[in-house]
């Protein structure tokens, strides 16, 4: 084979190698990312279940405990309850 063959061969081995590492990527953070919303739905059924919300509410309140999560990974499930509970408390509809 010619060096160019030889490098043509290279950077398609490189090129699919990266698209693989993207997928797996990919799959981790759908991963992650489900695992979080469920525990964002057991700690709002386990302290909120019963606090009427409108449909659009349960959009933002995912925002502000992601938004939280973001500032501290490392949050315990206590204090994204408070925050789950602050945020209910803002917007109950009665």
């Amino acid at each position: 084979m010619t060096s160019k063959t030889l490098q043509a061969r290279r950077d398609r081995l490189a090129r699919n190698k990266a698209e693989r590492n993207k997928r797996i990527e990919g799959k981790n953070r759908i991963a992650r990312t489900a695992e979080r919303d469920k525990r964002i739905e057991r700690l709002y059924y386990a302290n909120c279940s019963g606090s009427p919300m409108n449909a659009l509410d349960i959009c933002r309140m995912l925002q502000a405990v992601n938004r939280a999560i973001a500032l501290n990974p490392e949050i315990t499930d206590a204090e994204l309850a408070t925050v789950i509970i602050d945020f209910v408390q803002t917007i109950r509809t009665n």
